[in-house]
């Protein structure tokens, strides 16, 4: 017996109503039933406009292109939106007036020619 079912109670005998809803249930043994079934099922999907069962018809198709232009105006929208809140935030953190601490720049002394051209070549 298998391990993760060691536990349980298999149980041979089924009830009168387990034994009728699988009498009710089960499926046909007939061949005939199935050809029957695959026919009717083979003549709805050919359908009478004579378009394939899997093409999508001109109605939806257009309303189709509509929804996706809405959604692209709407995710173009959202991420310029995106963009500007995040530049506006970045020029803040930047240029924020609470930040410069005027004596500390007034009592920076004058830089000679020679380190202003350092830091012109290097960046710092």
């Amino acid at each position: 017996m298998n391990s993760e079912f060691s536990g349980l109670e298999v149980i041979r005998d089924d009830d009168p109503l387990t034994q009728e809803l699988r009498a009710i249930y089960a499926p046909p043994a007939d061949t005939a039933y199935w050809n029957l079934l695959e026919r009717r099922i083979m003549a709805r999907l050919s359908l009478a406009d004579g378009d394939s069962w899997w093409a999508v018809s001109g109605t939806w198709v257009r309303a189709g292109l509509i929804a996706a232009g809405i959604a692209v105006m709407v995710a173009g929208t959202l991420l310029l939106r995106t963009q500007t809140q995040m530049a506006r935030a970045e020029y803040e953190t930047v240029i924020d007036p609470a930040t410069i601490d005027a004596p500390t720049l007034a009592a920076r002394e004058r830089l000679s020619e020679q380190q202003a051209n350092v830091r012109i070549l290097t960046g710092h």
